[in-house]
């Protein structure tokens, strides 16, 4: 009488929670691979950006930063694995700790830290949307303020950064 209980209430608890139940057996080694490529030279990215009509979203992120990770691993690689995000939106990484330079968008090398000081993003995570200029076309997201919010914050500057974009390629 008991087993069929508690079987009973898993089958509820299965149905109330619809495809929860099996997601919760998904094995991260079971996804795709996919890595959150570093920028080295703007210009491609504006091409990108231009062609497709495409915000750029670019993480400023350093070694070590946890929240750097969090970003990156709950919402930017997910994002990379989803078509729709990959062909709405051109998203890169600067590591501001890396000693590589960046081409710029006139050709100029710039270093990491340099082009995060430009953004303001001195503060890791920072993210931010721009268009294939360099401008900032959505409010930046600095920090985690609150990892329940992030989502939303992300959704809404991906909304708004998106709209922008398809004005200003109207426009032009």
């Amino acid at each position: 009488m008991y087993t069929k209980r508690l079987f009973a209430l898993f089958f509820l608890l299965a149905l109330g929670l619809g495809g929860a139940v099996s997601s919760f057996s998904y094995q991260d080694d079971e996804l795709p691979p996919v890595t959150l490529h570093n920028i080295t030279d703007l210009r491609d990215e504006a091409r990108l950006a231009r062609e497709g009509q495409r915000p750029i979203m670019i993480l400023f992120a350093m070694r070590g930063c946890p929240w750097c990770t969090f970003v990156e691993e709950d919402f930017l690689k997910p994002m990379l694995r989803n078509e729709r995000y990959r062909s709405q939106y051109v998203i890169r990484r600067v590591m501001t700790d890396s000693y590589a330079s960046i081409t710029d968008f006139n050709g100029e090398a710039i270093s990491p830290d340099k082009l995060a000081s430009r953004y303001n993003a001195s503060l890791t995570p920072t993210l931010i949307f721009i268009d294939h200029q360099g401008n900032v076309i959505a409010p930046t997201i600095r920090g985690v303020a609150n990892t329940e919010f992030y989502g939303y914050d992300l959704e809404q500057g991906m909304e708004i950064s998106r709209k922008k974009m398809q004005q200003l390629v109207a426009l032009n």
